[in-house]
């Protein structure tokens, strides 16, 4: 995997053809090569990436920890095709290895052969729904809420320690991120109820449920130990929002490493997978954003921690 000084190269590359070039050092370079020769496109990294990553899933002994991450990708698909087909709210088809047919038939009840964590989110997403809010984001709220809760059961459940307690941050940083958004955009309180339903670090939650956001990083910091909220401004707007996701995926992508001091287990296939995400979406916002003409400068703030 390259690592973050590969990224900043491909920033300062002088030109286009320099960054197609740079694509060639990476895991998937072949694998775009016939694509960079076009155009370069998010998409396409994307895509490319998920192919190895369920390459490695395919042959690993461990496929249960790999699809913790794999899984992520297609929670959105489900999530926009619900949104487009039942609410009438515009979002993008995400591909899936399951397929627009099989969510249909998992969000009408029907049987399904998919993995039993679809199943779990849909149907807490629905309950929270039936609590007839009518407001702006209470959908997404319920189905990212019940889409945290369902990973962390899914985690405990394969047994390994280290997936379980990655994911139960994973569930503690989304939370705030998502709560802070919410609170940020001036969203009611329907929509935060069911963003602090199912949260893993309860007193946390408990604790930002009754203090102003000023007192938020304060908070993070007492209950997280380890994240750095140094720059979380007490102010009000995104960029405190921004800065916390920042700070929290450089946190989380610390206690991933520790996937490669274990010699053998599903816990190095875990950090793998971990790192693979992160590296497909840095090349997808490298050459997408070079393609486009975004500064350097602006596409550095986007990248996410690198596993090497």
């Amino acid at each position: 995997m390259a690592p973050a000084s590969f990224f900043g190269k491909m920033l300062e590359a002088s030109s286009l053809d320099d960054v197609r070039q740079n694509l060639g050092d990476t895991l998937v370079g072949e694998r775009l090569a016939a694509t960079a020769q076009l155009k370069l496109t998010d998409k396409a990294a994307r895509q490319a990436y998920r192919a190895v990553m369920e390459e490695i899933r395919s042959v690993s002994p461990s496929p249960d920890v790999a699809d913790l991450v794999l899984w992520r990708e297609e929670l959105r698909s489900l999530k926009n095709h619900v949104k487009r087909k039942h609410l009438q709210i515009e979002a993008s088809a995400v591909p899936s290895r399951y397929g627009e047919e099989a969510w249909e038939r998992l969000w009408a009840g029907l049987e399904t052969e998919l993995p039993a964590v679809f199943a779990a989110v849909v149907g807490r997403t629905q309950a929270l729904l039936g609590l007839g809010s009518r407001e702006p984001g209470f959908f997404d709220a319920a189905f990212d809420s019940a889409s945290l809760w369902a990973l962390c059961d899914a985690a405990r459940r394969t047994g390994s320690e280290l997936a379980a307690e990655y994911h139960r941050r994973f569930d503690a940083v989304k939370g705030v991120e998502l709560l802070w958004r919410a609170r940020a955009l001036g969203l009611g309180k329907d929509v935060q109820d069911v963003l602090f339903d199912g949260r893993q670090y309860e007193e946390l939650f408990a604790a930002l449920r009754q203090s102003d956001l000023r007192e938020w990083p304060a908070a993070v910091a007492s209950a997280l130990s380890g994240l750095d909220v140094n720059s979380l401004a007490p102010s009000s707007g995104a960029e405190p929002v921004r800065a916390f996701v920042r700070a929290a995926d450089a946190w989380l992508m610390d206690f991933a490493r520790q996937a490669r001091l274990v010699a053998f287990g599903p816990e190095r296939v875990f950090g793998c997978l971990v790192g693979l995400d992160a590296e497909a979406h840095n090349v997808a916002i490298v050459v997408a954003g070079r393609a486009q003409g975004i500064s350097p400068d602006r596409l550095r703030g986007h990248l996410r921690a690198c596993y090497v």
